[in-house]
């Protein structure tokens, strides 16, 4: 076989990355709100609806990164730590008085930087990096606890615009860092679906082997990929110290797991290569419904993980019968 035949077998199979398919769990959030608007009648209400979008945003910023770092074959547990330490720095820098413009871009820089030095690390070392990001979780964590003192960060000097106007304001019924939130997923949709490094970023995931034989860096793309999930990370970490008006060092703690579990029952594969922006939407949807479900109920505290566990699986078991049996990476 030449290299020209080599290379259009690559590019073939590159392009059998599998279509999305959002109707398993479209259908198990469809469920999930019949059954909260049967048992409880606050469930339908606006203001419950609006705190469940509101709820899901900030890990919405942190579900499209890891989204995309798991699309390109790799996994980052680091982002919950990030949004820590972004939000620190970005409530440091206030309290001491510096110009907001200052603040944000300092919690932008600072997951950024953490994204970039993860990737580097890994691809120095050629170790996975769920292996690294792993490693900088309790790093990045240690130094918003280092920065903070051990307390959250408060007594920041009132900024109108940034906490009235921008963190508690909004259009209509959606708050501004919501709508933010909306257009960065459109944003991330589009550039998934409709661009050349969407579907490069596809095909890394799906066979970097044959992504590497038609010409595309493997190596970059996944760097690329991990800085962009540090900048989101960041990001939101920047739009909760506007909600909030300070900033924990433990902010974050566990936003790895509900990140990854609504990720994964939205589709994303992880072997790599598949899934949609959408997809995970679906999916962040069913863990905000799956909460906010729980506190209306009035479970216990107790058994609320062990309440989230059996429903992500009945969610989970759902979107398998309407693959028709077929395991998601199929």
């Amino acid at each position: 076989m030449t290299n020209t035949d080599e290379s259009r077998s690559a590019w073939t199979s590159i392009k059998q990355v599998i279509k999305k398919d959002e109707a398993g769990i479209a259908l198990a959030l469809a469920v999930f709100m019949l059954i909260g608007s049967l048992t409880n009648q606050y469930f339908l209400t606006v203001p419950n609806l609006l705190g469940i979008l509101q709820n899901m945003t900030f890990l919405g910023f942190l579900a499209i990164g890891v989204g995309l770092v798991l699309m390109a074959g790799e996994i980052d547990i680091s982002i919950g730590s990030i949004f820590g330490l972004s939000a620190v720095c970005t409530a440091l820098v206030l309290r001491n008085e510096f110009g907001l413009p200052e603040a944000v871009a300092v919690g932008l820089i600072v997951g950024l930087l953490c994204g970039f030095f993860n990737a580097i690390i890994a691809l120095a070392i050629q170790v996975p990096f769920v292996v690294i990001t792993l490693a900088t979780l309790g790093i990045y964590r240690a130094l918003a606890l280092v920065l903070a003192d051990g307390r959250p960060v408060s007594g920041i000097k009132n900024n109108e615009w940034f906490f009235d106007t921008f963190g508690q304001g909004g259009l209509g019924q959606l708050s501004y860092i919501t709508l933010i939130f909306i257009v960065v997923a459109l944003i991330s949709e589009i550039a998934l679906k409709r661009t050349s490094s969407g579907f490069r970023l596809l095909a890394v995931g799906s066979n970097p082997l044959a992504a590497r034989l038609v010409g595309f860096s493997v190596n970059r793309t996944r760097m690329m990929v991990l800085t962009l999930s540090g900048l989101l990370a960041g990001a939101s970490g920047v739009c909760s110290v506007a909600y909030l008006r300070s900033a924990g060092p433990t902010a974050g703690t566990g936003y790895e797991l509900s990140v990854l579990a609504a990720v994964i029952i939205g589709g994303v594969s992880l072997n790599g290569g598949r899934g949609s922006i959408l997809g995970v939407l679906l999916g962040l949807g069913v863990i905000g419904v799956i909460q906010n479900l729980i506190v209306l109920w009035g479970i216990s505290p107790n058994w609320t993980q062990a309440v989230s566990g059996i429903v992500l699986i009945a969610a989970m078991a759902l979107a398998w019968f309407t693959r028709g049996g077929k395991a998601a990476d199929q």
